[in-house]
């Protein structure tokens, strides 16, 4: 795990976006809620990015910073990196990723973009430099990714990316509103993977 912490837990540049790990403070949650605050939570019908994932987005600065700890907890101990996106220094996402050395394997966190972001690309730029590292650095041997069944722009950009659709796990996720939605499961091997 100490060479996953080395490359990932820590700040990353991609051509146009800084990868930034922000701490559960005050000051860091002023700068996502700005972010999120005036965005339709019908945009992120897919993320639950709330405190026990009751609702889409945060309602207040306050509970954006109980989620901010909440991923903290969650994603990043003991085995993963979160990463808040940035675009000419204005924060336009979240990104998070795990790593089980037991079987080489990377798998994809939460992700999440501000609607102003979408169909730009900026995941794909991500999921570039983390294919680079995980498998030219890591060692990895795997990348798992997964959408909701019905996220028809995050399944174009996953196969867009070079993943293979695996299979899709029924009724796997519960949203925000009851509805319980399938997951599609893509990976790419190594053995796939052609490198930049």
């Amino acid at each position: 795990m100490e060479k996953f912490y080395e490359i990932f837990r820590r700040d990353l540049k991609t051509k146009r976006l800084e990868l930034r790990v922000l701490q559960p403070t005050p000051e860091n949650a002023r700068l996502v809620w700005d972010a999120i605050q005036n965005e339709n939570p019908d945009d992120f019908k897919y993320v639950n990015w709330t405190p026990d994932y009751k609702k889409p987005l945060p309602e207040s600065l306050d509970e954006t910073l109980k989620q901010m700890q909440q991923e903290q907890e969650r994603d990043v101990n003991p085995n993963g990196a979160v990463w808040y996106v940035f675009h000419n220094g204005k924060l336009i996402g979240h990104h998070g990723i795990f790593y089980f050395s037991n079987n080489k394997s990377v798998q994809s966190g939460n992700v999440w973009f501000v609607k102003s972001a979408q169909g730009q690309g900026f995941n794909q730029e991500i999921w570039a430099l983390i294919m680079k590292k995980a498998f030219e650095e890591l060692g990895a041997n795997r990348i798992m990714r997964q959408c909701m069944g019905d996220n028809v722009q995050s399944q174009k950009s996953i196969s867009g990316s070079g993943f293979h659709l695996d299979g899709r796990i029924r009724a796997s996720t519960m949203l925000s509103d009851g509805t319980f939605m399938d997951q599609l499961v893509f990976t790419k091997l190594k053995s796939e993977y052609k490198g930049k």
